[in-house]
């Protein structure tokens, strides 16, 4: 559209679009529809990523780096938890604590 015009009235040279496929192109050669259906999608929050179409789609490292930031978000979880664990027992022992402070600092300032 706006591009080959571009390309026809002299404004640029070649081009070389990162996506040469429609999304709305179904099979299995479009590689690109089929990470949008496997992975781009909302309905698949809960999958594993698929790396081999990852790699296969943007390449080695690109698929690399989603392998390792899966991995390194799977093991943030466990902190996390703990986090919240220690942020809930410390808001219901709160009150427990200020009743504390509060009788040993009369007891000091008396």
């Amino acid at each position: 559209l706006g591009l080959n015009r571009l390309l026809s009235n002299g404004s640029y040279e070649a081009a070389f679009p990162l996506h040469e496929n429609s999304i709305r192109t179904h099979g299995a050669e479009n590689h690109r529809h089929l990470l949008y259906e496997c992975w781009a999608s909302w309905g698949v929050w809960y999958k594993y990523q698929p790396l081999d179409l990852v790699r296969r789609y943007f390449g080695e490292k690109i698929g690399l780096y989603f392998a390792w930031l899966g991995w390194y978000t799977g093991m943030l979880f466990p902190a996390a938890f703990i986090g919240l664990f220690v942020f809930l027992y410390g808001v219901t022992t709160l009150n427990h604590y200020l009743v504390w402070v509060v009788k040993h600092l009369n007891a000091i300032c008396t």
